[in-house]
Parts: C-alpha cells; sequence; structure tokens
C-alpha cells in the first residue's frame, strides 16, 4: 500500500462524523464529498464522511472528538495511505522492552540512548513512534502511555510520555533471556498478536544448538558451518579433538562470551584448557580429558549437559591474536538482507573470544584486510557478503515470525574459508562505535523504521 506524508491538524467545532480533505488528497485517492470513508490510526478505526476543502496542500483536519477516539498523540506531519475506502493515519510503530526507570531523562536506563537513536533515526519517515514496557499497557482502553521522542521550541530532542493506540508493529529488545521467560512479558506479546493484526519481528532469543541444526543441514549453508555436537560425552570430545586438535565448549542458551572453554590437545600428550574467570583469563594445563571435564563440571555435571562442543577453527591472526567479524545485517525497505557493517574483532592476549568486555579490541576491517589478504582483500570481503545474505535468508525461511535485524560472527581460516560461529537475534551495537563505521550506525537505526514500514504496508 503506497503512503504519503501530510499534515493531521485538529479542528475544534467541526462535527464529530467528519473529516475534512484538501483537494489534492480528495483527487489523489478518489474520494467524493459526503462519501463514508474508515479512518484507521493503529488498532482504533472509526466510521465518518469525508468533506473537501479548496487547499493546494495535503492536510487532514480531524474534529478533537475524533482525534480523541483514534488516540492520535500529536498532531503535524505523519504518514498516510487510501485503500478499501480506508484512511490509515500512521503507522504506529513501537519497540517493546523492559526496566523502565521512572526517570523523564533515562526512562529506560543505559538503553535510553540507544532507543532514542532508533526513534530520532526513523522521524524523516514520520510515522507514531514509541518505546514502551508491558506496565504502560491499558488493556480495557486498548491504548499505550508509550515514550516519544520530541522537539522543544529550541530544537532539543526530549523524552516525552504520551498515550496512543496499540502498535501495528512491534520491535521486540527484551533484554535477556531471563526476562523475556517472565510471564508478563510473555502474556503481553501473545495478548497483543492475538487482540491485533500486530506485527512482532525479531521476537525472541536464539538458541544455538536449534540455529546450528537448521543450517547444519540446509545444502545452501552446510559448508559454513563447523562441526558441532550437544550434550557431548567425553568420548565425543576427543573424537573431535583427534580430528580438529582444537574445540570450544559453549552453553547452549549462552551470550556474550560467558561460560566458554577452548580446550587443546597437545602433541605430545595432555590438554590445554583456556577460559576467563572474573576479570582474568586462565590456562590450565591437564593430563587426561576426564580430569579436565571432572576438574570444572563435577559438582554440577548437570551444567555440562547444557553444553554443546564445536570444532576449534584456525583463524587469521593479527599480531599473533586471533581475528573475527561481526557482520550486522537489516531488512531494507524492498524486504531485501543488506549487509550494513562489518566490525573487525581482535581478541585479548590470552583470551578465549574477541569479545570486547574479555580484552578484545575492534579494529578498522578494511585496513586489517588489506593487510592480512593484500590482492585477496575483495576476495574475502565478498565471500563474507555472499555467505551473511545466504544465511539469513535460509535461517528467515525456517524461523516463526519476521526478522528484519541479525548479527553474525563470522570467521576467516588461514585458507580464506569463511565459518558462521553465532547468530544473534538482538546483536548489540558496539562496532558502530569504530569511526570507520559510525556512518553504518546510523544507517543501521534507519532500518529498524524502513523495514517496519514494510511490515506495516507503508511502503
Amino acid at each position: 500500500m503506497s503512503s504519503i506524508i501530510c499534515r493531521i491538524l485538529p479542528l475544534s467545532n467541526a462535527p464529530t462524523n467528519t473529516v475534512i480533505l484538501t483537494k489534492p488528497l480528495m483527487e489523489e485517492w478518489g474520494c467524493q464529498n459526503g462519501q463514508s470513508v474508515k479512518i484507521s490510526l493503529g488498532n482504533k478505526m472509526l466510521i465518518t464522511h469525508v468533506v473537501s476543502i479548496r487547499r493546494r496542500e495535503p492536510i487532514i483536519y480531524l474534529p478533537v472528538a475524533t482525534a480523541r477516539q483514534l488516540s492520535i498523540p500529536y498532531f503535524g506531519e505523519v504518514r498516510v495511505s487510501f485503500q478499501n475506502r480506508c484512511i490509515k493515519l500512521g503507522p504506529v510503530l513501537a519497540i517493546l522492552t523492559t526496566g523502565f526507570t521512572g526517570s523523564t531523562d533515562s526512562p529506560f536506563g543505559i538503553r535510553s540512548h540507544l532507543f532514542r537513536n532508533f526513534l530520532v533515526a526513523g522521524q524523516d519517515e514520520k510515522p507514531y513512534f514509541y518505546v514502551f514496557t508491558p506496565e504502560m499497557i491499558d488493556w480495557q482502553r486498548h491504548v499505550i502511555n508509550g515514550w516519544f521522542i520530541r522537539k522543544d521550541k529550541t530544537g532539543h530532542f526530549h523524552w516525552e510520555r504520551l498515550t496512543a493506540p496499540f502498535p501495528d508493529v512491534v520491535y521486540e529488545r527484551v533484554p535477556n533471556r531471563k526476562t523475556e521467560s517472565l510471564p508478563h512479558v510473555k502474556q503481553c506479546l501473545n495478548r497483543l498478536k492475538s487482540l491485533t493484526d500486530c506485527q512482532v519481528f525479531n521476537q525472541g532469543f536464539f538458541n544455538k544448538w536449534s540455529i546450528h541444526e537448521l543450517l547444519h543441514n540446509h545444502p545452501l549453508t552446510a559448508a559454513f558451518i563447523p562441526e558441532s555436537a550437544l550434550c557431548p560425552s567425553i568420548n565425543k570430545i576427543q573424537e573431535m579433538l583427534d580430528r580438529h586438535q582444537m574445540v570450544y565448549l559453549k552453553p547452549n542458551g549462552g551470550s556474550l562470551g560467558l561460560g566458554i572453554f577452548r580446550i587443546t590437545q597437545h602433541p605430545t600428550g595432555g590438554y590445554y584448557c583456556r577460559f576467563r574467570e572474573g576479570n582474568k583469563n586462565i590456562l590450565h594445563r591437564f593430563h587426561s580429558l576426564d580430569k579436565l571435564i571432572q576438574y570444572y563440571f563435577g559438582k554440577q555435571l548437570h551444567r555440562f549437559e547444557r553444553y554443546l562442543v564445536q570444532q576449534g577453527i584456525r583463524l587469521i591472526k593479527y599480531e599473533g591474536r586471533p581475528v573475527d567479524f561481526r557482520v550486522h545485517m537489516h531488512k531494507d525497505k524492498s524486504g531485501q538482507w543488506q549487509v550494513v557493517g562489518i566490525g573487525t574483532k581482535v581478541a585479548g592476549f590470552g583470551s578465549v573470544t574477541t569479545h570486547v568486555r574479555t580484552g578484545g579490541q575492534l579494529l578498522s576491517t578494511s585496513t586489517l584486510m588489506q593487510k592480512i589478504f593484500g590482492e585477496q582483500e575483495q576476495y574475502v570481503k565478498e565471500a563474507i557478503h555472499e555467505a551473511s545474505i545466504r544465511i539469513a535468508e535460509v535461517l528467515e525461511e525456517q524461523i516463526e515470525g519476521p526478522l528484519g535485524e541479525l548479527g553474525l560472527d563470522i570467521g576467516v581460516d588461514r585458507n580464506h574459508q569463511v565459518w558462521l560461529f553465532e547468530v544473534n537475534a538482538k546483536p548489540g551495537r558496539h562496532i558502530f562505535l569504530h569511526p570507520d563505521l559510525r556512518d553504518a550506525g546510523r544507517k543501521s537505526a534507519r532500518y529498524i523504521t524502513e523495514y517496519s514500514l514494510r511490515l506495516a504496508n507503508f511502503v
């Protein structure tokens, strides 16, 4: 459904069952004076009549009572579409999260800045766009007391709480798995989807093993997936060490590189194990694999059942430290996957992962690729792009619910083979802190609105 941007203005003395359209809108939509139409915003809808007024700009005048019934949060420029005798305003977009602080300056704590960037980046498209938590929903009135970013008289942005209809599209940004599993959060999403036609994208967190199985068993992506096994026996770990000399033990539902062990089999005997403990990178040596597993999991063997073992990859290195890449991807307005930014991460000295919190660093991707790959730089970049888009497309085919954003942890080995280590449904944005990727960060924020417009059928 094509849409245009026009102004919505209030009328204090107009009949409540009348909407006044300027002549350009009447002509574009083929409306006749007195014609009965519907007008909607989010989940709110009314039947009314249209009346023409001779003005040249595209403006819709709404009686104040009608605006109140539609729960319009504010007047001004907004997108409008017309189809099947329905004037649809909006769209209404929203970010669902948790952790409201009560502060008007930072209503969502340290994530307020992130959400502010998303809302500001989408303002040129003129949707109604707000952030809310489950507690802000008024289920009886079917409205949400959400938080908008608005400009004050001096031109500065500030947070403002306004009443708005249920959204057409929800971008789900619940911060972690524990919060996601809370009954009131699950109930909120279920009720929104059952009561309305609301589309929720990027709902939930990925399970490492489920994603591995989807991609490993698909012919288009199998070549990028390291050998892995869930709930491995000691014999299985030994078999994989015999083949690869190095493996990783990873918690199946973990994130941020927490709880990961790297085990290396020494050619002359024994096993080295690296892991992170507190603020330190630890290296231990064991004479047998049995003793290694017993040492870390002996008193809590049930934890080991939630782990998977993954083939270790000999990654390219920078100054002797392993390097991998975070590929940040978005769906655009046309529904195509785009690689928005590629961040390069180098592991801290002695670290198991490249995460910044464990001593990793962000590097310039172009500088590093030129230094390591030389004349093959473009070939490697294209290989990463092609693999990332193929992975996103295959994953999207098999995941329930729409996906609009992904973060892929990609590695390149010494033979320039591309490998996928992990897929993140709610990727962090730390790579955009690098000066080379700040423009990509702004573009990434805009894609949230662009994809939402597509889901709301407002392209």
